[in-house]
């Protein structure tokens, strides 16, 4: 399914449920407030939130999640560092095992973006199955799960799933150096590349 998901943006217009001024002024408002594209049409009234969701839950075939009260267990947290869950607008919900491998459970308000899906498995080296998720009910979720529930904080480092810390730095000197590799050949924009927090 992943290789046939087109950008939102496109996907919303092709349906009809945005104009082509509205599309722009949203990829503005985005650019500037350094948010997700769905969340820019929904704060800027273009979209409400529910027609939003239902449409890309329809469109790529993916279930919705309410994350009301929801706790991930820490050995799941673990799994994605609390700065890059606020940065690529993730939630961890479940690992999983698959025939093919490990598998990660996650809440994405966008999951058309597949540099963050690629980001994620290259960092957690797990396959990622996303689910749903408004924007608000993530950060909530990440505030409520990281932040309040944990005794160090926000300031609580986590670790890579099944990794020793001294691994995890691996990791995520690998997607440092692939991210600054994607940049200096173009393919990564500079707004992406402050969506992924390298800048």
């Amino acid at each position: 399914m992943r290789d046939k998901r087109a950008k939102l943006g496109r996907l919303l217009l092709d349906a009809g449920l945005v104009g082509e001024q509205e599309l722009k002024a949203a990829l503005c408002y985005q650019k500037n407030q350094r948010c997700l594209l769905g969340a820019s049409l929904v704060k800027l009234g273009f979209l409400s939130e529910d027609k939003l969701l239902d449409f890309l839950a329809e469109n790529l075939q993916l279930p919705r999640i309410n994350l009301d009260g929801f706790f991930s267990p820490p050995e799941v947290l673990d799994c994605v560092p609390m700065e890059r869950a606020f940065a690529f607008t993730v939630f961890p919900l479940a690992r999983l095992q698959s025939s093919s491998g490990p598998v990660l459970r996650v809440a994405m308000a966008d999951p058309c973006n597949l540099t963050v899906i690629d980001a994620l498995e290259f960092m957690t080296g797990f396959s990622i199955l996303p689910v749903l998720a408004s924007e608000s009910a993530i950060y909530g979720a990440i505030q409520r799960n990281y932040v309040q529930n944990h005794p160090a904080g926000a300031g609580f480092k986590k670790q890579a799933c099944n990794e020793s810390s001294q691994e995890t730095d691996v990791y995520r000197d690998k997607l440092d150096k692939l991210i600054e590799l994607l940049e200096n050949k173009g393919i990564l924009s500079p707004e992406e590349i402050q969506r992924l927090g390298r800048e």
